[in-house]
């Protein structure tokens, strides 16, 4: 199931789906829950909801104008997945859309009244849509990280070292097997730090470089942004490095355990990739001066080990 459910009135749909799509971009598309877009044909609705709701780390409530109508009616849907995270224990965390005022305890049924003392953000609904989502991100990476146990992928003090090292021997083994010509033994394939960036011009063409420059652990998973950079003389070959990296990313998202120093990563973690909605010209411009090149931004997701096999699971089960 998803860690993050999002719950909302009909009237506030395109709002709805545009936060839903900054969430899927920072978290993943498995990580957040959308009824339109996360409930199978033929199935009971209350009961998959609920479910869904008691699996989830986290209830976003949207808030609009219209949130207050049905809210004391007994079968009223939002009220509903509301007073489900509550006895769940699962936090809920109000989001008000525009000008809409949090509402007041007494305007709330009991059974859900608490709600009314968390602290609220603003999801503008303009040209502060973006600014706002951007701070709203960060606040959910803090509650999830906040809310979870030590875990396998977080218990291992070297799990990120072996993450990075990892994608990296992944990438060098599978351009040595390529036949391609531009692929030689002179192709350097190197992790590399915030001095490194500053200071290119001591570094061996070509190569394609790795930076890890944000962690976020969410729930008892871990995410890695990182950016992978492409070093040539000949531009052409910057080119056709990126378009390799993209098109090998993308075949393979789960990096084999083969890859990884022994440790806890090759026995109890999985490491998926993915593309970050994050720009890479932005991350270039935050941590050196040198002149911009040629990077792709992902996002490495580490996970305790079958979570994700059991997700393709799932989807296929829904799919039959």
């Amino acid at each position: 199931m998803a860690t993050i459910f999002l719950s909302y009135r009909r009237t506030d749909g395109p709002q709805a789906c545009r936060v839903y799509d900054w969430l899927v971009q920072r978290f993943g598309n498995d990580s957040v829950f959308m009824d339109v877009a996360a409930i199978p044909f033929a199935v009971n609705f209350p009961d998959f909801i609920k479910e869904a709701i008691a699996n989830s780390k986290i209830l976003i409530a949207l808030i609009g104008a219209q949130w207050l109508t049905r809210i004391h009616e007994a079968d009223d849907p939002v009220r509903m997945e509301i007073e489900a995270a509550i006895a769940n224990h699962i936090p809920v965390l109000p989001v008000l859309i525009g000008n809409t005022p949090m509402p007041a305890a007494e305007e709330l049924p009991a059974s859900i009244s608490m709600i009314a003392f968390q602290n609220a953000v603003t999801v503008g609904v303009l040209h502060d849509f973006y600014s706002h989502m951007q701070s709203l991100l960060p606040k959910i990476e803090t509650i999830l990280g906040a809310l979870v146990a030590q875990s396998v992928a977080t218990s291992d003090p070297y799990v990120i070292q072996r993450a990075c090292g990892g994608i990296i021997r992944y990438l060098q083994e599978k351009a040595g097997l390529d036949d391609s010509a531009f692929y030689g033994s002179n192709l350097e394939w190197k992790v590399i730090g915030t001095q490194d960036v500053r200071d290119f011009s001591s570094m061996y063409l070509p190569a394609v470089t790795l930076f890890l420059h944000r962690v976020a652990r969410l729930a008892e998973l871990v995410e890695l942004h990182f950016i992978l950079s492409f070093l040539a003389d000949d531009p052409s070959l910057e080119h056709v490095l990126a378009g390799w990296v993209m098109s090998r990313l993308e075949q393979t998202p789960i990096i084999p355990d083969e890859y990884f120093e022994p440790g806890a990563m090759t026995t109890e973690c999985d490491l998926k990739i993915r593309r970050s909605d994050e720009d890479a010209r932005q991350v270039w411009k935050m941590i050196t001066d040198e002149p911009l090149r040629l990077s792709l931004a992902y996002v490495a997701t580490i996970s305790p080990k079958g979570r994700e096999q059991g997700r393709l699971d799932q989807g296929h089960e829904t799919q039959q």
